[in-house]
């Protein structure tokens, strides 16, 4: 998540153009919110078998939410990105709205993954 953030995003957009820069973040998003959840599913299969309630209950929401991002929020995001292009306004707006939905459940996610990792680092050396 911090590798794209940090590095994927700002680099496409540096050097690929509007329509190429579309394109590749048309493929990529949904493979990597399938990828997050499948990682999140894996954890929580491993958390379950650890007994730990709060971290699978985490890890519920954060599989929750790729899936979420995936299957519901990137089409329509596409969806009025296309309409937007096309010069539809009212487009703009919802796109942007969906956009803003999409990046906060991702930092959601982020935060949510830290404070499991923090929590259990403080756990297991207390």
């Amino acid at each position: 998540m911090i590798f794209f953030s940090a590095v994927v995003s700002p680099s496409v957009f540096a050097s690929l153009n509007s329509k190429g820069s579309s394109r590749f973040l048309r493929t990529i998003f949904p493979r990597m919110f399938l990828f997050g959840f499948v990682i999140s599913l894996i954890a929580l299969i491993l958390t379950i078998l650890s007994n730990n309630l709060f971290n699978s209950i985490v890890l519920i929401i954060i599989g929750l939410s790729f899936l979420i991002n995936r299957n519901y929020l990137t089409p329509l995001i596409n969806n009025f990105r296309d309409q937007e292009l096309e010069g539809d306004s009212k487009a703009a707006k919802n796109f942007k709205i969906m956009h803003l939905m999409s990046v906060l459940l991702f930092m959601i996610n982020f935060f949510l993954l830290i404070l499991v990792i923090v929590l259990n680092y403080i756990n297991h050396n207390l």
